[in-house]
């Protein structure tokens, strides 16, 4: 399954997850969450305050399919 995912503020890491042009990831095996994804990508989920997938706002347990577009969002300043 291909995942597009954007990471963004301090959650951007160069490696693994992006903000600007965001990056695709492809993950196999059974189900697999934003949680899942977050793992793949080395973002630890303590760090996550929000999950958009394909624009709406959901939860780290959201499963995910083929061609969901995934960003994930720190907490801050007042969040």
């Amino acid at each position: 399954m291909k995942i597009s995912v954007k990471c963004f503020s301090s959650l951007h890491n160069g490696d693994t997850c992006r903000h600007d042009r965001g990056r695709t990831v492809s993950l196999t095996g059974g189900t697999t969450t934003a949680k899942t994804l977050a793992d793949h990508v080395r973002i630890p989920e303590r760090d996550i305050a929000l999950v958009f997938v394909n624009g709406r706002r959901t939860g780290i347990g959201k499963r995910l399919a083929d061609g969901d577009r995934v960003a994930f969002v720190p907490a801050v300043g007042g969040m």
